[in-house]
């Protein structure tokens, strides 16, 4: 019970953290009439048809500022280059082998071992 309590905490965080933006947009939606009426600066010029979005742009702002101020304290890191940009006037050949070398034990083949059984033909390359 208690391991379902805790998954399920840690779940709503998740959830709550991600979704924050959502739930904020949903919340205007569902309340644009009193977001209009308490919050809306452009109340007095209703042909503007602000509507609240700028009190919902000041909430988004602020739901993603602090996002932004954690990533500036983060510690930053080096990228490696994986590829070389520049030629070094080195060429390179490829080596090709032939042959191919299979040790076998007899200690490793079980007794009463029968190669009878159908294996495809070996391609080497």
């Amino acid at each position: 019970m208690l391991k379902k309590l805790v998954i399920l905490l840690m779940l709503a965080g998740i959830g709550g953290e991600t979704f924050q933006t959502n739930f904020i947009e949903l919340y205007y939606r569902l309340n644009t009439a009193a977001i209009t009426q308490q919050y809306c600066i452009n109340k007095d010029k209703p042909q503007m048809h602000c509507n609240g979005q700028c009190h919902l742009a000041k909430q988004l702002k602020k739901a993603t500022q602090p996002e932004s101020s954690n990533s500036s304290n983060s510690k930053s890191f080096k990228l490696i280059d994986l590829f070389a940009n520049t030629y070094n006037g080195y060429t390179y050949t490829s080596l090709q082998v032939h042959q191919k070398y299979y040790i076998v034990k007899s200690a490793f083949i079980p007794t009463g071992y029968y190669n009878l059984c159908f294996h495809p033909p070996t391609i080497y390359a």
